[in-house]
């Protein structure tokens, strides 16, 4: 078994980590620490009420590092970068993987402006590995000692154009919008989230200065000539689930084979379907699958993608990434359906 220390387990994302390994074969849950609660923890998450017999604690994650095999940080930003140092630096064995935003980015400099914080460990952005498996993370990951697992937004728009990127097919700026529901914006409620004001409501929040846009451009980066991207967040009276749509100016004339580009891109990855028409949300919240839907002007593709914002978007990939880390088939503990309508 793959003993594992959650560390912050009563955010939505480490709910659904947890869910998940309930029904996985080698991956075991064996720690979970947290700042607000103690005791079961099928009284603080009563769906999990009769699935488990685990507690919460109050434990150090450096601590724990001699115990487990990997240490996954469910943290607030700012959290994992400080933490996550000191429990390296004390084990060479244990494997960490970052569910917050704190390793995604390499550049230290950008941590203030998109996260507001000064990064208290540089030098471990250049170690940590970006965990998207389906944009280079498959290759990288095995070998890791810190895994940044992706963000939502970002997971979904990189699916979108990666592999247009790649192709060297994108002729201009990209504009991307993302539609994410109120899980997304975490377990502690805000004005923006509190269900009268959601409920009702639709909106675009953090236009052109989400945090997850540098890192969408850092990995479009790698995989070729990088093109600017507008991004454009918007919040949607759904509590899960992500729906982005990418306008991609291509060659006139490519348009057919831009988008043969897509789908062969993705012929042979388990946890994306390209799908006739515009792909719906309905077909993948509670699943680790994202749909992928193309629609072709003069010269423009426009690329939909739809997941679910816990799951593929987090707590899915996570996952794939430990399956990843200790050698397991990339799918072991995922292969389940949306919930459908």
């Amino acid at each position: 078994m793959i003993r594992t220390a959650l560390i912050g387990g009563t955010g939505y994302g480490a709910m659904e980590l947890l869910r998940l390994s309930l029904a996985h074969p080698e991956l075991e849950i064996a720690t979970l620490t947290s700042r607000s609660e103690t005791g079961l923890v099928g009284d603080a998450l009563p769906h999990l009420r009769g699935f488990t017999e685990a507690r919460f604690t109050a434990a150090d994650p450096v601590a724990l590092a001699d115990d487990h095999d990997v240490l996954v940080f469910a943290t607030p930003h700012g959290v994992a970068a400080a933490q996550a140092h000191e429990v390296l630096r004390a084990n060479e064995k244990v494997r960490v993987l970052d569910l917050s935003g704190d390793h995604r980015l390499r550049d230290a400099a950008l941590y203030p402006e998109h996260y507001g914080m000064q990064h208290p460990q540089p030098s471990r952005l250049a170690e940590a590995v970006y965990g998207l498996p389906e944009c280079g993370g498959r290759e990288a990951v095995p070998g890791a000692r810190l895994v940044a697992n992706p963000g939502c937004h970002a997971t979904a728009a990189l699916l979108a154009t990666a592999p247009l990127v790649e192709a060297g097919l994108v002729r201009g700026r990209i504009a991307l919008t993302s539609t994410t529901g109120s899980t997304g914006s975490g377990r502690k409620p805000g004005v923006g989230t509190h269900h009268p004001e959601r409920a009702t409501n639709f909106k675009a929040y953090k236009p052109l200065a989400h945090q997850h846009l540098p890192e969408i451009t850092q990995c479009l980066a790698a995989l070729g000539d990088a093109p600017q991207i507008d991004f454009v967040p918007q919040s949607a009276p759904i509590a899960r689930g992500i729906a982005v749509t990418a306008f991609v100016p291509v060659p006139e004339g490519s348009e057919s084979r831009a988008a043969d580009v897509i789908r062969a891109r993705y012929e042979g990855e388990r946890f994306v379907r390209c799908v006739p028409g515009t792909p719906e949300l309905r077909a993948v919240v509670g699943s680790n699958m994202a749909d992928v839907g193309v629609a072709q002007g003069h010269g423009l593709l426009c690329v939909f993608v739809t997941l679910d914002n816990l799951l593929k978007g987090m707590a899915g990939t996570a996952v794939q990434n430990i399956n990843l880390l200790f050698g397991l088939p990339e799918t072991t503990g995922l292969e389940t359906p949306g919930l459908g309508p």
